[in-house]
């Protein structure tokens, strides 16, 4: 979208996100039916459709947005106003003795990250952000040939990146330091390139606000997990995001990060039992309760699943406090989960299409908080879908930034 500035385009994504939040705010889980029965066609569309066909499309967003708009025409526009330009990357040869450790897609897209990151002559000092064992700053000092100075809060994969630095004669330093506090700013302000690949939530958040803090020359940051913050309701970074009055809560949040290439069938019929089995109990409580209103339980071990529905409605009767009946229907209220998993899946399919546009929002936020700040940003696709969905990459370069001594 070179034609149309990043603040033009946020604000017409802002106009489609608002009009059409009906379409993308209800939350699958809460729903017994869906939640557009006044729209005939949608609802005769999505019932429809079979098993096969709902995966296909939720995995296809823009076949979602085109019958979509056959109803609703402002809908076309989704797919152009959410259009990223690629990488055109730099294949940099890293050593591959380095990626010993690293999880093979993890360190494609190391590669590919650091193949679209302009590496300038006048960077003097890199630095990795929420670092781990160092991986992408092990790969940046090997091709820039530059110091890289490593924030990580956990001290074990400092003290293992360190270990691995020396022995590769790498020039890295690690820090076991908090993201979020003083200390991480104090490391920063030596360093004038900030790293960031998949940084969740709240701590690449925190890069952008202490680089601009301390005037950092440059930046490459590959947002995660926005979901992932402190507050309830997000707090836009703009001035021209939080002056849209929109209000995303997590649950809005976690559209933009729905879409998963990684895991086989037995990790997708394990997520599908699970839902199932959480639906499943939904339909209980709500009978044994007499109240209609979803009830959301925690996390568990993945084991749990193989021990049955009936003993997963007894576990989550006890985190709720409930009293769990010896004539507990097991087979109906499992058919029942069945049942509205269906129907949760049909609203997916309608949400996957607003997935993009929900993360292009949420960068394009971070990409006007820069320019607010003086810099001049870019914004590409670093690598292909199908390596990382998460694939959205922020430069950002301070305007007027004076050369830095040499001997830094």
């Amino acid at each position: 979208m070179s034609s149309v500035s990043f603040q033009q385009q946020f604000k017409q994504l802002t106009q489609l996100l608002t009009q059409f939040q009906w379409l993308w705010q209800p939350m699958p889980m809460a729903h017994r039916r869906l939640p557009w029965q006044e729209e005939d066609a949608l609802c005769a569309w999505l019932a429809s459709l079979d098993y096969s066909q709902v995966t296909a499309l939720k995995a296809a967003p823009d076949a979602v947005i085109t019958q979509l708009s056959s109803w609703w025409p402002a809908l076309a526009s989704l797919t152009e106003l959410t259009a990223v330009p690629k990488a055109s990357t730099t294949k940099l040869g890293v050593d591959p003795r380095l990626a010993v450790g690293v999880p093979g897609r993890k360190w494609a897209q190391i590669e590919a990250y650091i193949g679209a990151v302009p590496t300038h002559g006048e960077t003097v000092r890199y630095l990795e952000w929420c670092a781990g064992k160092g991986y992408l700053g092990r790969a940046m000092s090997s091709v820039t040939a530059k110091p890289v100075e490593s924030i990580e809060w956990q001290k074990a994969l400092c003290d293992q990146g360190q270990a691995f630095a020396l022995r590769n004669a790498l020039a890295m330093r690690f820090y076991p330091l908090d993201a979020m506090g003083a200390e991480a700013a104090a490391v920063m302000a030596g360093c004038d390139h900030g790293l960031a690949l998949h940084a969740c939530g709240d701590l690449h958040v925190q890069l952008l606000q202490k680089a601009v803090t301390c005037g950092m020359s440059r930046l490459s940051v590959s947002p995660c997990c926005y979901h992932l913050i402190r507050e309830e309701t997000y707090q836009p970074l703009s001035d021209v995001a939080q002056g849209t009055g929109i209000r995303l809560k997590k649950a809005d949040l976690k559209l933009a990060v729905q879409e998963s290439v990684t895991g086989g069938q037995r990790v997708r019929r394990q997520r599908e039992q699970e839902v199932i089995y959480r639906l499943g109990f939904d339909e209980w409580q709500r009978d044994w309760q007499n109240q209609d209103q979803y009830l959301p339980l925690p996390a568990l071990k993945k084991s749990q699943l193989h021990q049955g529905f009936a003993a997963f409605c007894r576990w989550g009767a006890a985190q709720k406090g409930l009293t769990f009946p010896a004539n507990f229907d097991a087979d109906g209220y499992l058919r029942r989960g069945e049942a509205r998993f269906a129907i949760l899946e049909q609203i997916n399919v309608v949400k996957s299409a607003f997935r993009r546009a929900m993360e292009i929002w949420l960068v394009l936020d971070r990409v006007l908080y820069l320019e607010q700040h003086g810099y001049s940003v870019s914004l590409i696709q670093f690598c292909e879908r199908e390596l990382t969905p998460r694939n959205l990459l922020i430069h950002a370069e301070k305007n007027n930034v004076p050369s830095r001594p040499a001997h830094l």
